[in-house]
């Protein structure tokens, strides 16, 4: 500045805007991460393992007002969801109809939401989602050599050239 004193208020105020700022910024940024955040909902219509509940033969499942996903006994599919908090509204083969509201914890990005156990109102309906490793295939017995290969190996004179190798050009006689 040219040599202008600056009212000591105006700098105050200066800095309470600006620390305004960073909080509403700060704010913002929290809820776009919050309700912008997406998960995978597995929906799984199979026995608990502890057979507490039971299958349904045929139901249809529709998550916050998609599109009906139908599933037999023992079946599974997903559905991708936004934020925390969702409406699945699940309908039995016989007609019965049943909305739930179920919570998606923030740090997870798959869990499994069983449905049996939704509609039994279980608390455990949805948890994380675990996948069972692969088996591992067993090694052979042979063993892995680092020598090379007939097809590597230079060729003898006269002899073909290896599959892939450049074409010798053929000998012309003046």
């Amino acid at each position: 500045m040219n040599g202008a004193k600056v009212d000591p208020n105006i700098k105050s105020r200066r800095l309470l805007v600006r620390i305004a700022l960073i909080v509403v910024w700060a704010l913002f940024i929290a809820v776009i991460f919050i309700f912008g955040k997406g998960h995978t909902l597995i929906l799984d219509n199979k026995d608990a393992e502890d057979g507490s509940v039971k299958a349904f033969e045929s139901l249809s499942v529709s998550v916050d007002g998609q599109d009906p996903i139908d599933l037999q006994a023992g079946d599974r599919d997903m559905a991708k969801v936004r934020a925390q908090s969702h409406k699945v509204e699940v309908t039995v083969k016989d007609g019965q109809k049943v909305v739930k509201a179920i919570h998606v914890p923030l740090n997870e990005e798959v869990v499994l939401l069983s449905i049996p156990k939704l509609m039994a109102g279980a608390p455990d309906a949805v948890i994380k989602f675990v996948p069972k490793e692969a088996p591992v295939p067993a090694e052979d017995n042979q063993s892995i050599s680092n020598t090379p290969t007939d097809a590597a190996a230079p060729a003898q004179p006269g002899a073909p050239a290896a599959p892939g190798a450049p074409a010798k050009p053929a000998a012309t006689t003046p």
